[in-house]
């Protein structure tokens, strides 16, 4: 299964002016992550749209507005994944340009 998202960046970057949005879309995790990063906002960005990825690869949709469930972590190489239980990983994908961020995700 495969999913992708599209997210503006701009949108995020409004978007964590709350700090309830900021709390219930993020695990303490990805925002450190996005703090060690070169911009703050793209990384968020990016982390939200592999999320958004994630949920329509696994066929879910929106059920849970609390998207921090869903934790994008990193490998030793950097790349993106989601841990969907103990048997399977989601690989991820980011891509940032122009103003936006997408992500892919497929369920390996």
């Amino acid at each position: 299964m495969i999913g992708t998202d599209l997210i503006n960046i701009e949108r995020i970057k409004k978007a964590v002016e709350s700090e309830y949005f900021l709390i219930n879309t993020f695990s303490k995790n990805e925002i450190e992550y996005a703090k060690s990063r070169k911009d703050y906002f793209e990384s968020l960005a990016g982390i939200f749209a592999a999320k958004e990825a994630v949920l329509k690869a696994t066929g879910t949709g929106i059920v849970d507005l609390r998207l921090n469930k869903i934790e994008i972590l990193h490998n030793e190489k950097g790349q993106p994944y989601h841990r969907l239980n103990s048997d399977k990983l989601v690989n991820v994908s980011i891509s940032h340009d122009s103003g936006f961020a997408i992500a892919v995700a497929m369920i390996i």
